[in-house]
């Protein structure tokens, strides 16, 4: 909340998801501030980061 005063915050990209409990912080930010997730990154790579879609995100959330 702190850092949205100072400046405007229009979305996520989450770098380096390699939780559930990451994941569920995630979804609770995105939905306490109403701003959308852009991308996750599973890795350390560039390549790594995908964009977020949200069906794909709560199977995966689901299995583990």
């Amino acid at each position: 909340e702190e850092f949205k005063k100072i400046t405007p915050i229009t979305g996520i990209i989450m770098t380096k998801l390699d939780g559930t409990a990451k994941g569920g912080i995630l979804v609770a930010i995105a939905k306490q501030f109403q701003i959308p997730i852009y991308a996750i990154g599973v890795g350390e790579k560039e390549e790594d980061l995908d964009n977020f879609i949200a069906r794909d995100f709560v199977q995966a959330f689901i299995k583990n």
